[in-house]
Parts: C-alpha cells; sequence; structure tokens
C-alpha cells in the first residue's frame, strides 16, 4: 500500500513539475501549476484568450471533447503534433515533463483566438 502511494506521490510530482516548466516556457509564474484548477484555468487562458473556456468541462460527455482539443490545441502551440497532444490528454504525468523539460518552446499567439 505504501508502495503504491509513493509511486502516485511521484507521478503527481512529475506532472507537477512538467507543467511548472510550461507555464514559465508561457511567461507565466511557474508556482501557479500547483494549484489544481487555477492551472487549468490559466492554460486555457494562456491558450485561447479567455479562461472561461474551462467552464466547457464542466458538460458531461462533452468535456472528453474539450479535454481533446484542448490538449491538441496546447501541444500545437508548442509546436507538436497533435498526437502529442493525445498523449497530454491520456498521460499527462508523463507528457508534460517532456514538454516542460524538452526543447519546445511556446509559440505565443500562434492559435486564432477563438
Amino acid at each position: 500500500m505504501a508502495g503504491m502511494i509513493a509511486a502516485a506521490a511521484l507521478l503527481w510530482l512529475a506532472g507537477t513539475a512538467g507543467r511548472w516548466r510550461c507555464l514559465r516556457k508561457m511567461g507565466c509564474r511557474g508556482w501557479e501549476a500547483a494549484v489544481p484548477v487555477y492551472r487549468t484555468w490559466l492554460l486555457f487562458h494562456e491558450l485561447y484568450g479567455s479562461g472561461r473556456r474551462m467552464l466547457w468541462l464542466l458538460l458531461p460527455f462533452y468535456n472528453v471533447y474539450i479535454l481533446f482539443r484542448y490538449s491538441a490545441d496546447l501541444a500545437l502551440a508548442f509546436n507538436r503534433s497533435a498526437r502529442f497532444g493525445l498523449g497530454l490528454a491520456l498521460l499527462p504525468f508523463l507528457f508534460f515533463p517532456i514538454l516542460g523539460f524538452g526543447g519546445a518552446a511556446y509559440l505565443d499567439g500562434s492559435l486564432s483566438r477563438r
């Protein structure tokens, strides 16, 4: 039981560290990655110009589409493929550190403000 808790804590820490670096690349403060709802709002705000779009995640079934769309748009904003965005949606604890600690640079204003 303790091993599972340690593994879960390590995965959470890796994902948070990756998000921290991603937010730093986007020009935000890194500590904001440790606040769960706020970091999602902040990523939506940086990608789409409005954090209110995050509220679409509250709708059942449609939230799955929004999650995959947001992940693909985030990957494209870092000049990665949409398949990388699929990885961000399904395995964020693995793909956020790759995005944050890798050589990908944030392309500010690359997405149309919808």
